[in-house]
This record gives C-alpha cells, sequence and structure tokens, in this order.
C-alpha cells in the first residue's frame, strides 16, 4: 500500500471508529493497514503489552529448552567502512546523530513461524515469510483525552558489568545521544501537538537475553496534547513523526541521505524494508504503536538478524561494532 493511501485508509478507519493494526515500512513504501476484524492469525500475529492497552491474537507459550542461536557477523572492516562515512559526515555537521545498523545472516533452533510464540516483549508482529519483531521500544501511544507520549530508547548495557546502571547513566556519549534523540522527538511532536513536556528523562528497564544475562535500556517520555477530533487524521498526523527519531538520527533528512548511501553494503538487499519501521493498533478510543526493532527476517537465503546503533562524534567503531553482537537475541518467557 502505498503511502497515501496508507494515510487515507488510516483517516477513514480513525473517522469509524473503527479498530485497524498498521505495519508501516523504514522508507514508508511497504505499508498495510487492516481492520482488526479481518486480520488471520494464519498471515498476522501480533501482541501489545503495554501500561496503554493488551491486545493479542495468538497464545505464549513456554520454552522447555532456551533458544540457540548462531550468527555470522558482517566483517568489521565492511562495518567500519560504513562507519568512517558516517564518522565523515558527523565531521563536517552534516548529522550530529546517525542511527547505523546491518543484517546478520543467523540459525536459531526454533522454527521461523514459532518464533513469536515463545518470545517475552512488550511488542510482538509476525508476518508470514515476512519477519518476526520482538520489541522493547514504544514509538507513540494517544490515550482516549488525546494525550500522546513517545519513549524513544537510545543506550545498551550489560546488566551483568559492575556499576553498569551508574556507567551508562554517566557516559558522556550516551548522554548526548539520548539527550540529542529527546530534542528530535520534542521537535518532532511540536509539529502535530499544542504543547509538548518531558514527563520522563533517561530511565532504566531489563530485557532478558535467551542466554539468561540481562540487558539495560535507557529510555526516555516525551509527552504533549493532541487537537480535539485528532481520530479523524490519524494518517496524516501519524506520518508527520516518521521515520522514528531513535532509529534515524538529527537532522532527520539529512541524515536519511547519509543513512541510505552508508548501509548500501550492509543490508543484503540494501534496504532495511520493514525494519525499524513502526506497526500499532488503534482500538476505536486510544492508539498504541512500536518500532520495529530486534527483528529477524526471512529471505531466500534463510533468517538474518538486523540490528543497529547510535554513532556520534565520540563513538568508537570497534565499541560499536561489538554492540551490535550484544543485540542477537531472543527474548524468552
Amino acid at each position: 500500500m502505498s503511502e497515501k493511501d496508507t494515510v487515507l485508509e488510516m483517516n477513514k478507519l480513525g473517522q469509524l471508529n473503527c479498530p485497524f493494526l498498521f505495519i508501516i515500512g523504514f522508507d514508508k513504501t511497504e505499508n498495510i493497514v487492516i481492520p482488526l476484524d479481518e486480520i488471520s492469525p494464519e498471515e498476522i500475529k501480533y501482541a501489545f503489552k503495554d501500561d496503554f492497552s493488551v491486545y493479542q491474537n495468538f497464545a505464549d507459550k513456554d520454552l522447555i529448552n532456551e533458544p540457540e542461536i548462531s550468527s555470522e557477523l558482517i566483517s568489521f572492516g565492511l562495518y567500519k567502512k560504513a562507519f568512517d562515512f558516517v564518522k565523515y559526515n558527523l565531521e563536517l555537521g552534516n548529522s550530529f546523530l546517525t542511527n547505523l545498523t546491518v543484517s546478520n545472516p543467523i540459525k536459531v533452533n526454533i522454527p521461523f513461524e514459532k518464533i513469536i510464540n515463545f518470545t517475552k516483549a512488550k511488542y510482538k508482529l509476525w508476518l508470514k515469510d515476512e519477519f518476526v519483531c520482538f520489541s522493547p521500544e514504544s514509538f507513540v501511544s494517544v490515550n482516549k483525552n488525546g494525550k500522546i507520549s513517545s519513549f524513544p530508547m537510545k543506550g545498551t548495557k550489560d546488566a551483568n558489568v559492575k556499576d553498569a546502571e551508574n556507567d551508562i547513566l554517566n557516559d558522556p556519549k550516551e548522554k548526548y545521544e539520548h539527550t540529542t534523540i529527546v530534542d528530535l522527538i520534542r521537535n518532532d511532536l511540536s509539529k502535530i501537538c499544542e504543547k509538548v513536556w518531558v514527563e520522563r528523562f533517561r530511565y532504566i528497564d531489563k530485557i532478558r537475553r535467551n542466554s539468561g544475562e540481562e540487558l539495560l535500556q535507557v529510555s526516555s517520555e516525551v509527552c504533549g496534547q493532541l487537537p480535539k477530533g485528532w481520530k479523524n487524521n490519524i494518517g496524516d498526523w501519524f506520518f508527520k513523526l516518521l521515520p522514528a527519531g531513535s532509529i534515524s538520527g538529527a537532522p532527520k533528512e539529512k541524515t536519511l541521505e547519509i543513512i541510505r548511501e552508508a548501509e548500501n553494503d550492509l543490508h543484503q538487499n540494501s534496504q532495511r524494508n520493514y525494519y525499524t519501521g513502526v506497526f500499532g493498533l488503534f482500538d476505536g478510543e486510544i492508539l498504541t504503536s512500536a518500532v520495529m526493532i530486534r527483528f529477524i527476517e526471512k529471505n531466500k537465503n534463510g533468517l538474518v538478524f538486523k540490528s543497529g546503533g547510535g554513532i556520534t562524534s565520540r563513538s568508537d567503531a570497534r565499541k560499536e561494532y561489538e554492540e551490535l553482537n550484544q543485540k542477537i537475541y531472543v527474548p524468552v518467557f
């Protein structure tokens, strides 16, 4: 579905108070909008479990044994070539923060179509023969009074490292990167809201990896007030926020140009496709959505795990490369 048709369909269903699911690709050219009562779990499985809503159209299952994942990281040389291009543009002042992502081939001992049943995450989505996503990152949520909340997530660290929480909260690079994204989200929300404010700044969540280890994730909460009648033009205002700031960078438009060139050799098809897009649900009264990270894509060669991180002028190529491997995991019950 084209961007124009997606906007029109979201507007129409919002005006009818008709519950629907939407899936929007990173470059907004691959999109799906479908009323909830037309969804078959044989084609699409979804789960939303956050402070705004609980919706799910399939059953979770406990996994008896921990999943085994083997990955084949892209070469450091290939990654560093892209990293250096990004760093060059940062030094020129073309960007303050750029999210650089890669595709790594993986093998996992769980059938692709069943991975979603065993994963533990706030947001889960499976699209038949395409991808499975188990994301911890909220995008925006809107309550029945039109209060919109965004939860940019920037900063990941192994929770088992000594003083991990103190280290990540006081790391200058991490703080700069996170503050830059919070400012970007504030600017994005100001395009569609009557007023905007920061509710929480740099709070920590813990996420359990399939290995049993825990990761720290740093997030903030940025809020705004939508005008009355926000349901009537959901597609219009929602698309003004895309792509998500946390997986693009700042300033957004110039950074997107840098991303397209830098990532040309980092993804098997040279594109992110649905990865780092967003998916969400409108139930007739409230809306909730997530950024599509923690993402396994199926293609003709097998499975690839897509992951990435924010690059700033203070970033180190080797450290960023190693962090990519940390993010290759399946969170299980």
